[in-house]
């Protein structure tokens, strides 16, 4: 069985010494779900009910009294993970609470007494379903399902039934004499529109049952909905429907409360501790994060019919607003959708373990859930120490925007970015800003900063800089760094509510929609910064955003260029290698490409290694020479750059001479 244990850098350990409470927030702080400070079971809900809080992860064991998770740190505790069945638990006994439900669904629900459906689950003897025939009462039998939802998925492998055999209530002949099982696992395609499950073959046919317990082994599966029914028209009564099984439960949700900050933040990074048991394609972990402005981020939906149409309303029917917990309460088809607060929140975003969070900022409250999917009874993973950073903004909001706002692929162009200060509180302002870019910046042409009157307050040409030579200075600006995905600049101190940074410089973009989002710094030691937001920046511009659209196209494969086109490799320290570079297009994610050179007859004779790459430029040297390190024959070569994308492969040539 592999298992493994995955950190997302070597200070995590140390958080739980760290964490400050947000009234205390002076500069880049950890905020640490998990800890014995803010341990998960107070600081979020598990919808379903299915999550575990687990101290000491080594004392998870099998059957065999193995731990299921081996190698976990004795530093490490406080886990998240999904439930995991002990053959002994019944499923059945917290259905009610874990939302599930239990009913009679082909009769009226005047006909059915809750309070004994409910005594089918809670382990109450003294109470039952009674269908048996009495003095004065018609019981239709035949056909009559008892439908259970156990409010989750669960890996069943066994179902038990019986009735009342207690010294008080000894009604052991009154039993089952003919059923049928039926289970559906939930999943959206075995339900029907209406969220009802389809039952299509019975798991079980017993026609002639002559046991008053039933106590029946199936084959591990994934079950939500079970039905058991009658194909006899003889009186019964159940006692209680028990449900057991095995492994890992295949789905489970974690989702915070909404976290206060205390004040106006910006995002860090995210991280976590996660560890897995079986075989790690099994299962996987996602996490997702959204921020806002309010405590209320989502509008439940109940779903009603008004004469026969069908509306949404967002109260229960005693009139009051939703919450999720009273959505949950709903009957299945009776919940309508849950729709995201767009004017205070932000949409849920998917997170990467020591990444960056990229969620609207700055904002006061922060949200946070936790998806695990298990594909086999044995695999799962653990989740402890979630943390995220976060830090007061150096500013209210910048608002910025580029233009042109159209370009063609590939084709170097000279934009103007513009970027306002938003500042009405009086915070200290930055002195470092960033631009992100598609590639390396072909040249920063010049910084303006102005007044929110529009008076220019600093101003420097940049124009003649050497990229490769850096720190630029001219004044009090600065060119700081350039490098292929961003350039730095340093700045005056800028804090005045209205001021105004203009920056002009030449780029390439290389594919549809490219974000050049800017990033403000309070200083050079600050690890988090403030994101821009596009908006009205500049009448200036009419563009209002951030995004730079080329051609729409499918070409993977740009330009490639070998120069000179004709060179002597003889190492007199003249045209002694070219430079080959070839352009990607239009990439969503790193893709393969490999260069290769060719002779006239068709051998590869000089084979790059291999390499990940992204939209835009890519260059390498050749210096003549073969694969085993000989120096090649005067003559025409091919050289041809292969890209593999999801779209298929594509490739350039181009030809070049060795001379001597």
């Amino acid at each position: 069985m592999e298992r493994s244990l995955v950190f997302a850098w070597a200070s995590l350990l140390a958080w739980t010494s760290l964490v400050l409470t947000p009234a205390s927030v002076e500069s880049e702080e950890i905020f640490l779900v998990g800890s014995a400070d803010r341990p998960w079971s107070e600081f979020g809900t598990t919808p379903g009910g299915v999550i575990a809080y687990v101290e000491a992860l080594g004392d998870v064991r099998d059957l065999a009294d193995e731990p299921v998770f081996a190698d976990v740190p004795d530093s490490l505790g406080g886990w998240l993970m999904p439930l995991r069945l002990s053959p002994e638990f019944n499923i059945s006994s917290d259905v009610l609470e874990r939302g599930g439900s239990i009913d009679v669904p082909i009769l009226a629900r005047s006909e059915v007494d809750p309070a004994e459906l409910e005594g089918v689950l809670n382990g109450d003897h003294a109470v039952a379903y009674d269908r048996k025939f009495v003095a004065g009462r018609i019981v239709r039998n035949n056909g009559i399902t008892i439908r259970l939802d156990l409010g989750a998925r669960f890996g069943v492998d066994r179902i038990v039934f019986y009735p009342r055999m207690t010294e008080q209530f000894p009604f052991v002949s009154d039993y089952l004499r003919g059923y049928e099982i039926y289970l559906n696992d939930g999943q959206p395609q075995n339900l029907f529109a209406s969220g009802q499950p389809i039952f299509t073959s019975p798991i079980l046919r017993e026609p002639d049952n002559r046991q008053a317990r039933v106590d029946v082994g199936i084959e591990a599966q994934f079950v939500r909905y079970l039905e058991l029914k009658s194909i006899s028209p003889l009186g019964f009564e159940i006692d209680e429907i028990e449900v057991y099984g095995r492994g890992f439960v295949p789905t489970a949700r974690y989702v915070s409360e909404v976290l206060d900050l205390g004040e106006d933040v910006v995002w860090g990074q995210i991280n976590w501790n996660e560890i897995f048991a079986g075989n790690a394609s099994d299962s996987e972990l996602e996490i997702r994060v959204r921020s806002g402005s309010d405590t209320t981020p989502d509008i439940y939906y109940r779903t009603v019919s008004v004469d026969g149409v069908s509306q949404l309303l967002p109260t229960n029917s005693n009139g009051d607003t939703l919450t999720e917990a009273s959505y949950m309460r709903l009957k299945e088809n009776e919940r309508g959708p849950i729709r995201v607060d767009i004017a205070n929140w932000s949409q849920w975003q998917l997170a990467g373990n020591g990444v960056e969070l990229n969620v609207p900022a700055p904002r006061r409250y922060f949200q946070f859930s936790i998806d695990f999917t298990n594909r086999d009874l044995t695999a799962s993973r653990a989740v402890a120490d979630l943390g995220f950073e976060y830090e007061k903004p150096p500013v209210d909001k910048i608002i910025a925007e580029i233009g042109p706002a159209q370009t063609q692929v590939g084709e170097e162009t000279t934009f103007t970015y513009f970027a306002r200060v938003v500042n009405a509180t009086g915070r200290t302002g930055f002195s470092r800003f960033e631009v992100e870019t598609p590639a390396r910046v072909a040249a920063v042409r010049s910084v303006e900063v102005f007044d929110a009157q529009g008076g220019l307050l600093e101003s420097a040409d940049f124009s003649a800089v050497d990229l490769d030579a850096l720190p630029a200075v001219d004044g009090a600006l600065s060119i700081e760094e350039v490098t292929g995905t961003r350039f730095a600049l340093g700045l005056p101190q800028v804090s005045a509510d209205g001021a105004l940074l203009k920056i002009v410089f030449d780029a390439a973009v290389f594919r549809y929609g490219t974000r050049f989002q800017g990033r403000a710094f309070a200083d050079a030691n600050t690890a988090i910064p403030l994101q821009t937001e596009g908006g009205n920046a500049t009448a200036d511009l009419q563009t209002d955003e951030l995004l730079v659209r080329v051609t729409v196209g499918s070409q993977v494969a740009g330009a490639l260029s070998v120069v000179p086109q004709v060179f002597t490799p003889n190492g007199d320290g003249i045209n002694d290698a070219v430079q080959i570079s070839y352009t990607v297009l239009h990439l969503l994610e790193p893709s393969p490409a490999a260069v290769r050179v060719y002779d006239l007859a068709g051998r590869v004779v000089r084979q790059f290694d291999a390499v990940q790459v992204q939209n835009g430029r890519s260059e390498l040297r050749w210096d003549g020479k073969g694969d085993g390190g000989q120096q090649l024959p005067p003559g025409t070569y091919i050289v041809q750059v292969e890209i593999r994308s999801d779209s298929g492969t594509e490739s350039r040539a181009h030809s070049v001479v060795v001379a001597y």
